[in-house]
């Protein structure tokens, strides 16, 4: 049995240029301290039309990504390819902020994605970056890039 206490929880999430959801925040991220974190149980409410089935698929392609890239993940459940999925207008890339804690007392991390197509036309990771705050530090320094 799994102990709910000892899984990771999602503290905020952040999506711009995907879809309809040009820049959309939810919790608290690593720079807004001062924002209430998600609670176990959110719930997204709207007229229809507005995203909300957008952002339960922009977790579905964060997943995507890291499972089978970024160029796959554009055309799976179709989805159509970049430039579909891509906030219409906009010219920017894709991106996503997670900022959560592996378990209760831990401390945060927080991981950035962004997605770009290349000259040829091609998505692909235009920046990532995983960071944490470690004991003593007042920011959290990137551990990848």
């Amino acid at each position: 049995m799994i102990s709910v206490s000892k899984m990771a929880k999602i503290e905020g999430f952040r999506v711009k240029n995907f879809r309809v959801l040009k820049d959309v925040t939810l919790g608290k991220l690593w720079n807004m301290q001062t924002a209430g974190p998600l609670t176990p149980m959110t719930g997204v409410i709207g007229k229809n039309g507005v995203g909300k089935s957008t952002l339960l698929d922009a977790f579905g392609f964060l997943a995507d990504c890291l499972k089978s890239g970024v160029e796959e993940a554009c055309d799976l459940h179709g989805r159509g390819g970049f430039e579909k999925i891509r906030s219409q207008g906009q010219t920017g890339p894709i991106k996503f902020e997670v900022y959560y804690r592996e378990e209760p007392n831990a401390r945060p991390i927080s991981y950035e994605l962004e997605i770009t197509l290349d000259e040829s036309g091609r998505p692909y990771v235009y920046e990532e970056r995983l960071r944490q705050l470690r004991k003593g530090q007042k920011h959290g320094w990137p551990l990848l890039s």
